[in-house]
Protein backbone atom coordinates (compact mmCIF):
# COMPACT_ATOMS: atom_id res chain seq x y z
CA UNK A 1 0.00 0.00 0.00
CA UNK A 2 0.82 3.29 -0.73
CA UNK A 3 1.76 6.05 1.73
CA UNK A 4 -0.53 9.46 1.68
CA UNK A 5 1.69 12.82 1.39
CA UNK A 6 0.83 16.39 2.27
CA UNK A 7 2.72 19.09 0.55
CA UNK A 8 3.01 22.88 1.92
CA UNK A 9 4.49 24.95 0.06
CA UNK A 10 4.96 28.48 -0.94
CA UNK A 11 4.68 30.29 -4.08
CA UNK A 12 5.51 33.68 -5.78
CA UNK A 13 4.57 34.34 -9.56
CA UNK A 14 4.94 36.87 -12.03
CA UNK A 15 4.10 37.70 -15.20
CA UNK A 16 4.08 40.82 -17.93
CA UNK A 17 0.68 41.03 -20.91
CA UNK A 18 1.53 38.53 -23.59
CA UNK A 19 0.93 41.30 -26.38
CA UNK A 20 4.65 42.73 -25.67
CA UNK A 21 7.43 42.29 -28.02
CA UNK A 22 9.13 40.56 -24.93
CA UNK A 23 7.23 38.93 -22.47
CA UNK A 24 8.05 37.46 -18.95
CA UNK A 25 6.28 34.68 -16.89
CA UNK A 26 7.29 32.40 -14.02
CA UNK A 27 7.25 31.23 -10.42
CA UNK A 28 9.46 30.78 -7.32
CA UNK A 29 7.76 27.98 -5.00
CA UNK A 30 9.02 26.02 -2.04
CA UNK A 31 8.09 23.69 0.63
CA UNK A 32 7.63 20.10 1.09
CA UNK A 33 8.58 17.29 -1.20
CA UNK A 34 7.59 13.44 -0.05
CA UNK A 35 9.79 12.66 2.68
CA UNK A 36 12.07 15.87 2.02
CA UNK A 37 11.76 19.83 0.54
CA UNK A 38 11.92 21.08 -2.87
CA UNK A 39 12.78 24.72 -4.23
CA UNK A 40 11.50 25.29 -7.94
CA UNK A 41 12.53 27.95 -9.85
CA UNK A 42 10.70 28.56 -13.32
CA UNK A 43 11.46 30.96 -15.91
CA UNK A 44 9.67 31.79 -19.52
CA UNK A 45 10.56 34.40 -21.61
CA UNK A 46 8.60 35.02 -25.22
CA UNK A 47 9.91 37.22 -27.99
CA UNK A 48 7.30 38.51 -30.26
CA UNK A 49 10.18 39.13 -33.40
CA UNK A 50 7.82 39.86 -35.90
CA UNK A 51 3.74 39.39 -36.87
CA UNK A 52 3.10 36.00 -36.84
CA UNK A 53 6.60 34.74 -35.77
CA UNK A 54 7.63 34.10 -32.01
CA UNK A 55 10.08 32.48 -30.17
CA UNK A 56 9.25 31.13 -26.98
CA UNK A 57 11.99 30.18 -23.90
CA UNK A 58 11.56 28.16 -20.66
CA UNK A 59 13.89 27.05 -17.96
CA UNK A 60 12.87 24.82 -14.71
CA UNK A 61 15.22 24.63 -11.98
CA UNK A 62 14.50 22.40 -9.19
CA UNK A 63 16.59 21.51 -5.87
CA UNK A 64 15.42 18.13 -4.16
CA UNK A 65 16.32 17.06 -0.85
CA UNK A 66 15.61 14.10 0.24
CA UNK A 67 16.55 11.70 3.37
CA UNK A 68 18.19 9.32 0.45
CA UNK A 69 19.40 11.84 -1.41
CA UNK A 70 20.07 15.58 -2.39
CA UNK A 71 19.94 16.44 -6.54
CA UNK A 72 19.45 19.16 -8.97
CA UNK A 73 17.17 18.84 -12.06
CA UNK A 74 17.00 21.29 -14.94
CA UNK A 75 14.83 21.69 -17.75
CA UNK A 76 15.64 24.45 -20.74
CA UNK A 77 13.03 24.75 -23.89
CA UNK A 78 13.37 26.61 -26.64
CA UNK A 79 9.95 27.06 -29.36
CA UNK A 80 10.51 29.26 -32.41
CA UNK A 81 7.11 29.11 -34.07
CA UNK A 82 5.60 31.10 -37.48
CA UNK A 83 2.56 31.51 -38.38
CA UNK A 84 2.50 32.30 -41.94
CA UNK A 85 -1.05 33.08 -42.01
CA UNK A 86 -4.13 31.78 -39.79
CA UNK A 87 -4.36 28.59 -41.25
CA UNK A 88 -0.74 27.27 -41.82
CA UNK A 89 2.02 27.34 -39.02
CA UNK A 90 5.05 25.45 -38.26
CA UNK A 91 6.68 25.34 -34.60
CA UNK A 92 9.68 23.78 -33.82
CA UNK A 93 10.35 22.32 -30.19
CA UNK A 94 13.89 21.87 -28.40
CA UNK A 95 14.08 20.68 -25.08
CA UNK A 96 16.87 19.23 -22.66
CA UNK A 97 16.57 18.21 -19.25
CA UNK A 98 19.81 17.44 -17.29
CA UNK A 99 18.12 13.97 -15.57
CA UNK A 100 17.66 11.41 -18.61
CA UNK A 101 20.39 13.82 -20.65
CA UNK A 102 18.05 13.75 -23.83
CA UNK A 103 17.91 16.45 -26.10
CA UNK A 104 14.74 16.62 -28.11
CA UNK A 105 13.60 18.03 -31.15
CA UNK A 106 9.86 17.84 -32.93
CA UNK A 107 9.31 20.10 -36.13
CA UNK A 108 4.91 20.42 -36.27
CA UNK A 109 4.17 21.54 -39.39
CA UNK A 110 -0.04 22.30 -39.41
CA UNK A 111 -2.11 23.75 -42.25
CA UNK A 112 -5.68 23.76 -41.64
CA UNK A 113 -7.85 22.91 -45.07
CA UNK A 114 -10.60 24.75 -43.70
CA UNK A 115 -12.02 24.61 -39.96
CA UNK A 116 -12.23 21.30 -38.64
CA UNK A 117 -10.24 19.63 -41.39
CA UNK A 118 -6.25 19.80 -40.35
CA UNK A 119 -3.05 18.19 -41.84
CA UNK A 120 0.01 17.46 -39.94
CA UNK A 121 3.34 16.84 -40.74
CA UNK A 122 5.54 16.07 -37.45
CA UNK A 123 9.37 14.87 -37.40
CA UNK A 124 10.96 14.12 -34.19
CA UNK A 125 14.46 13.90 -32.98
CA UNK A 126 16.36 12.52 -29.56
CA UNK A 127 19.53 12.39 -28.98
CA UNK A 128 21.43 11.25 -25.61
CA UNK A 129 24.09 13.58 -24.10
CA UNK A 130 27.26 11.29 -24.05
CA UNK A 131 29.80 12.38 -21.35
CA UNK A 132 31.80 9.76 -22.00
CA UNK A 133 32.61 10.59 -25.69
CA UNK A 134 31.51 14.24 -24.83
CA UNK A 135 29.05 14.20 -27.48
CA UNK A 136 25.26 13.78 -28.15
CA UNK A 137 24.56 10.39 -29.62
CA UNK A 138 21.29 10.16 -32.06
CA UNK A 139 18.59 7.75 -30.17
CA UNK A 140 15.92 7.77 -32.23
CA UNK A 141 13.78 9.59 -35.22
CA UNK A 142 10.30 9.31 -36.15
CA UNK A 143 8.21 11.13 -39.05
CA UNK A 144 4.59 11.08 -38.79
CA UNK A 145 1.37 12.52 -40.61
CA UNK A 146 -2.14 13.04 -39.80
CA UNK A 147 -5.10 14.27 -41.58
CA UNK A 148 -8.01 15.05 -39.36
CA UNK A 149 -11.55 15.69 -41.06
CA UNK A 150 -14.53 16.80 -40.03
CA UNK A 151 -18.13 15.63 -41.35
CA UNK A 152 -21.16 17.84 -40.82
CA UNK A 153 -24.23 17.15 -41.45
Amino acid sequence: RGSAYDFLRYQANWNTSNRRKVALNGRIEVGDFYSGTRREFVNNVTFRLWPGIFVYTGMELNHIELPQATFDTKLFRLVPEWQFTPFVTWVNNFQYDTVSGVLGWQSRFRWIVRPGSDIYVVYTNNWLDDPIRGQFIAQDRRFSTKALYTYRF
